[in-house]
């Protein structure tokens, strides 16, 4: 996968390019904005208006995207955590490779991390280091696929230009270019270990939403033709509909809280959201609200078809 700017520092860096014919939620951005504010306006400690719900169900929101996202969602996560739990793994053992390699001992120990291409010391040992990287970073299929880029730039944007110059460009290995390349490559396995707490966090997230969508769907499902019902009945059915309505927003303004508390994240991209960082390839960046707001849409035609036994019978 390919994308225009990638994030600083090698961190993760966006693997998919959004599709021109990708579609948000509901009638495209303006629709979406809104939502957006309605969640913020929501988990900001207000109740739910029955005007702003009511617009919401006006807009016909669930009707316009096909199928739920949040089973493709889980498979994007789980993806991304393989992709992350591997990267990790190769630049550990990129590191631990380079620990063996030996430097002289005759120089270079005050050299700071800085300007390490200048370096000098035993030559000969830097094709090791080189071969190295790439039988451990490079070797992953991934980065082949999404990134097709060359020695010099894959250790450029993970390790630094400096030690990427140092190490495919020079022609001595020295103990600041040794230091460098083992803390550079640290910190690069230990992006992606943060990155994998925000992961396993976004996966239980959706995991628990999951569960709460199956238990609206189930309730809905569950039900007799409404000409079944008795008078009564039809009353007892209208509350637990606005019960399950219930439901749905309190899990959009769970959601919600979820996909501002990942602020962890966001230092290391140049996205707001994980959410657009993972699902980029999904029809959209918010799954489990496009869930919630597909089955309250479904809630409220039910409901108004209640009413209108309720009022016809």
């Amino acid at each position: 996968m390919t994308t225009a700017t990638a994030p600083p520092d090698g961190v993760a860096r966006p693997r998919t390019a959004r599709s021109a014919t990708r579609s948000p939620i509901g009638f495209g951005f303006v629709t979406m904005g809104l939502l957006v504010v309605w969640l913020v306006w929501v988990s900001d400690g207000h109740s739910p208006s029955p005007g702003l719900t009511a617009d919401l169900t006006r807009f016909e929101l669930g009707t316009l995207v096909a199928g739920s996202s949040v089973p493709a969602a889980r498979t994007a996560v789980e993806r991304e955590r393989e992709q992350l739990t591997r990267e990790r793994d190769a630049f550990h053992r990129f590191t631990t490779e380079v620990e063996s390699i030996p430097v002289s001992t005759d120089g270079g120990v005050g050299f700071p991390l800085v300007g390490v291409r200048r370096a000098n010391a035993v030559a000969g040992e830097l094709g090791s280091v080189r071969a190295a990287y790439r039988d451990s970073v490079m070797e992953l299929d991934h980065f082949d696929q999404f990134y097709d880029e060359q020695l010099y730039d894959n250790m450029s944007s993970e390790l630094s230009e400096d030690v990427a110059t140092a190490v495919v460009h020079g022609d001595q290995f020295s103990l600041p270019v040794k230091r460098a390349a083992i803390q550079r490559a640290t910190e690069a396995g230990l992006r992606r270990e943060r990155l994998l707490q925000t992961i396993d966090a976004e996966r239980d997230s959706l995991d628990r939403a999951q569960r709460h969508l199956r238990e609206i769907e189930s309730a809905l499902d569950a039900e007799p033709p409404l000409t079944d019902f008795t008078l009564t009945e039809l009353f007892d059915y209208e509350r637990r509909l606005t019960q399950l309505k219930d439901r749905c927003e309190r899990l959009l303004c769970t959601r919600q809280r979820h996909i501002h508390s990942e602020a962890t994240f966001r230092p290391h991209l140049d996205l707001l959201f994980v959410q657009t960082y993972l699902y980029a390839d999904l029809e959209t960046d918010f799954p489990v609200l496009d869930a919630c707001i597909r089955r309250y849409s479904r809630l409220e035609t039910r409901q108004q078809a209640v009413h209108h036994e309720i009022t016809y019978r």
